[in-house]
């Protein structure tokens, strides 16, 4: 898993309006109503009656800069009543419990979930990130189900990326430069793999892009939309004149559809997956 660094998540609390306006351009959706639909819930759904608790965590190679306020402000920004505990880790997490909350945020090195406390279940930022950047896919190329798409990356996200999109009636292809993980994944699947990922990203117009790689504007087809969870995060100006659109942000989308799948266990106790 890649981990943020925290120039990467730097602005984050204050760049609403900027993510607000690209998604609405390109979705239709602000972060809001994107992160609702993709968790199956209404547009009107109340987060305001939520609370939730963000607890960070020394473990590893220790808390990143800014991490927890960010999620913190995200959750603020869909309305639910968010605060980051006074402590960490283990004692922070019975502050969270004590204060009755409904939803618990933490992340170590290896995983980043989502605890609903009242389900005693959780979601993973693996699943909240494919999930919502594969609603991004659907809603910014007006459709996905009957479309070729591909899935650059065959690891945590993208398998789970693969899976979504399949079962949204795409035509999924998974690349990755191990070309026996994505042939695994694809297997487990039913859809299409390649190992020539340069290939597959210049012959394909629709692209989740997953994985932690530059690809050069050379490669990007005319008029592609990608939808770029992948960090880091970067295209040359070659092809971001080619592409339609390129949709990312280091944090948000995964943050919300997360909080937004957590508050799903609420309404559909089996229809949330990790």
């Amino acid at each position: 898993m890649t981990r943020l660094t925290p120039d990467l998540i730097e602005g984050v609390p204050d760049d609403t309006i900027a993510l607000d306006s690209m998604l609405k351009k390109y979705t239709g959706m602000d972060m809001r109503s994107l992160a609702l639909h993709a968790a199956g819930l209404p547009d009107d759904t109340d987060l305001t009656k939520l609370s939730a608790s963000v607890v960070p965590i020394t473990s590893g190679m220790g808390i990143i800069s800014g991490f927890a306020k960010s999620v913190d402000a995200i959750l603020r920004r869909l309305g639910i009543r968010s605060h980051v505990t006074p402590a960490t880790d283990v004692l922070g997490m019975t502050q969270a419990l004590d204060t009755d909350d409904d939803l618990v945020f933490m992340a170590d090195d290896s995983m980043f979930i989502a605890y609903n406390v009242r389900e005693r279940k959780y979601i993973t930022n693996f699943y909240g990130t494919a999930l919502g950047y594969a609603t991004v896919l659907d809603k910014a190329s007006g459709g996905i189900r009957g479309r070729d798409a591909l899935v650059i990356g065959a690891g945590f996200v993208g398998s789970r990326a693969a899976r979504i999109l399949r079962d949204m009636g795409a035509n999924v292809c998974i690349t990755d430069k191990i070309c026996e993980k994505c042939g695994g994944v694809a297997r487990d699947l039913g859809v299409k793999h390649s190992c020539d990922v340069e290939g597959s990203l210049s012959a394909h117009k629709y692209v989740l892009n997953a994985a932690p790689a530059i690809f050069p504007g050379r490669l990007i087809a005319e008029g592609a939309v990608i939808s770029a969870p992948g960090v880091p995060h970067y295209f040359d100006e070659e092809g971001r004149r080619k592409a339609a659109c390129i949709i990312h942000d280091p944090l948000e989308i995964g943050v919300a559809t997360m909080a937004a799948c957590s508050v799903a266990f609420y309404h559909d106790k089996e229809a949330v997956s990790r």
